[in-house]
C-alpha cells in the first residue's frame, strides 16, 4: 500500500470522495494496438481504506461548503447543477510571491473526477486556482 504521508493532493481528494478509500492512480483507461483495437482495459482499484468513511463524509460536507456556502473561498469552482467539493489555499514561496492552489472533486456525492491546481506566484487560490479547477472538472464531466 502507498505511504499515506506521500499521497498527492489529487489522491487525497480522491480518497475523501471515495469514502476514505485510497485509489490506485492510473493515467490511461486502455491500451490499443496499431489498428486501434483495445488489447487491455485498465481499471482503477483500491489501495486501501485510509480514512474512516464517517470522517470522509464529514470532510466532504465541509468541502462542499467551501465551494457553495455563504462567503465560500472556493466559489470559483462552482459547476451549475453539480455539487463540487473543494479547498483553496496559499503556499508560501521563499523566492517570491506565494502560490495559489485548489484541490477538489465532483460530483461530491459520487465523484468521477478529482483535480489539483497550483498557480505559481498568484497568491490567491480562490480567485485564480479554483476557477481553473472548476473548468477542468466541468470539461471532464462533459458539462
Amino acid at each position: 500500500m502507498k505511504d499515506w504521508s506521500r499521497a498527492t493532493l489529487t489522491e487525497t481528494a480522491s480518497a475523501i470522495g471515495r469514502g476514505g478509500v485510497m485509489p490506485t492512480p492510473h493515467y490511461a483507461k486502455e491500451v490499443r494496438d496499431s489498428a486501434g483495437n483495445t488489447i487491455r482495459t485498465i481499471a482503477p482499484g483500491a489501495a486501501g481504506q485510509v480514512i474512516r468513511p464517517d470522517t470522509a463524509a464529514r470532510i466532504t460536507t465541509y468541502l462542499v461548503g467551501a465551494v457553495e456556502g455563504p462567503g465560500a473561498f472556493a466559489f470559483g469552482a462552482k459547476i451549475p447543477g453539480v455539487h463540487v467539493a473543494g479547498k483553496t489555499g496559499t503556499a508560501e514561496n521563499p523566492a517570491g510571491s506565494p502560490h495559489g492552489w485548489f484541490v477538489g472533486f465532483a460530483p461530491a456525492e459520487a465523484p468521477t473526477v478529482a483535480v489539483a491546481v497550483i498557480i505559481e506566484n498568484s497568491g490567491q487560490g480562490g480567485v485564480d486556482a479554483a476557477p481553473v479547477g472548476g473548468r477542468v472538472m466541468q470539461a471532464a464531466l462533459g458539462r
